[in-house]
């Protein structure tokens, strides 16, 4: 304290407590914000992936080979 005054044992421990309870509950945000992280990442991936397939399956080239082995199976 400023001026010079005795502290007060049982404010220290309350604020101790509650310092600790702080720390406590950032640790806890901190591993929150860390899976949310990770599951975006994995989302993000996914969406990449997903994307990536239908633009490989829907090549213009890859279309028209599939017709033309399908109206061949059915003998068109």
């Amino acid at each position: 304290m400023a001026d010079g005054a005795p502290r007060d044992p049982e404010q220290d421990r309350r604020l101790e407590r509650r310092l600790e309870r702080t720390e406590q509950r950032l640790a806890h945000l901190e591993a929150q914000v860390e899976s949310l992280q990770d599951a975006l990442y994995r989302q993000a991936r996914r969406g990449d992936d997903t994307h990536d397939e239908l633009l490989r399956r829907t090549e213009p080239e890859r279309i028209a080979r599939e017709l033309s082995d399908d109206a061949r199976r059915r003998g068109l």
